[in-house]
């Protein structure tokens, strides 16, 4: 979940909290709207985007959920029975995957993005917000998380939700961010929130404790993978070109100078090792696979990046401001 995905939701937020009553009376709720069909649809604003393994699937504005078969050079418009704003999108295998976005809205799709079914929305809940991230340890089991300490959990694919927020050591109620494992059968489990918080489990998601850094904003990406020494090492990157790495699953930090200050939002682990980070203003950071060293490079369009995939060993793929845009790699 990056900077620029809070930010949007949040807006979104605030202005359907903004509506007067009468307003409300004459307005159809855009989670009643199926999604904004757009001839230029892959210029529009995308918040994340997922590689299933058969092809990408892209998320944004409107509802809007993109599918390419061909490396991005081509897209098509699925059919989602919302017209809310999708901020995050998780897959499983290539046809079962699962979006997150406003209201609580939760997604699941069985046939690779094609069509979506919903499974939970808030738009009534006591306190509005939305979803921020989902993430899944198996086709069974999963976690949303969102806003003012938001967390959902299932065990049946989404047939059911229940909430998890008392299973999380946050009574401020930060906003939780991002979350990542090292694989679907690793028990250890991490969020990110505000102010240089991470939240760690080690029993699968049955408890969670908060990690502090020495860092006062928010982590808005992570990613996570087992090291050659079996313990987990992690990205973290956030406001103010905030980067952050440990190998010893969180309990040391390094602060990798990133000679940015644009804010951050997400990372991807490269096949070399490596790891490529966006953020606002078009920026892209290349970290070496030893996670120590990084070079900053900038887009042609300055335009504020959301998430990336890599491709190939030469290329990767970026969503944000503008839709979609390719990188060649070192």
């Amino acid at each position: 979940m990056s900077r620029l995905k809070l930010i949007q939701a949040l807006v979104a937020m605030a202005l359907t909290a903004g509506a007067s009553a009468s307003l409300q009376a004459e307005y159809r709720d855009a989670i009643d709207l199926p999604s904004l069909r757009m001839e230029s649809v892959r210029y529009s604003l995308l918040l994340d985007i997922a590689d299933t393994g058969e092809q990408l699937v892209a998320i944004g504005e409107r509802g809007h959920v993109l599918l390419s078969q061909d490396d991005g050079r081509n897209w098509t418009q699925s059919q989602v029975p919302t017209r809310l704003q999708l901020n995050a999108v998780s897959f499983v295998d290539k046809n079962t995957g699962w979006v997150v976005g406003e209201d609580e809205l939760i997604l699941k799709t069985t046939d690779g993005g094609n069509t979506w079914q919903q499974q939970h929305e808030g738009r009534n809940a006591e306190r509005k917000g939305p979803l921020l991230d989902i993430f899944f340890k198996n086709a069974k089991e999963g976690f949303a998380i969102g806003v003012f300490n938001k967390m959902f959990h299932t065990a049946d694919g989404g047939a059911t939700w229940d909430s998890w927020q008392a299973h999380i050591e946050n009574p401020d109620e930060w906003h939780l961010i991002a979350m990542a494992s090292t694989g679907a059968n690793s028990e250890t489990l991490y969020i990110t929130s505000e102010m240089g918080l991470l939240f760690r489990s080690t029993d699968g998601g049955e408890s969670f404790e908060p990690l502090q850094t020495d860092h006062d904003g928010s982590f808005h990406g992570i990613i996570a993978r087992r090291g050659s020494n079996g313990l987990d090492q992690l990205v973290l990157v956030g406001v103010g070109g905030i980067l952050y790495t440990t190998l010893d699953g969180g309990d040391t930090w390094n602060s990798i100078e990133t000679h940015t200050e644009a804010g951050l939002a997400s990372a991807t682990w490269l096949s070399d090792g490596g790891v490529l980070v966006v953020g606002a203003d078009g920026v892209v950071i290349q970290l070496d696979a030893n996670l120590q060293k990084a070079k900053t490079l900038h887009t042609d369009s300055g335009l504020a990046l959301s998430s990336v995939v890599q491709l190939d060993r030469h290329e990767a793929l970026m969503v944000g401001f503008g839709g979609v845009h390719r990188l060649e790699l070192d």
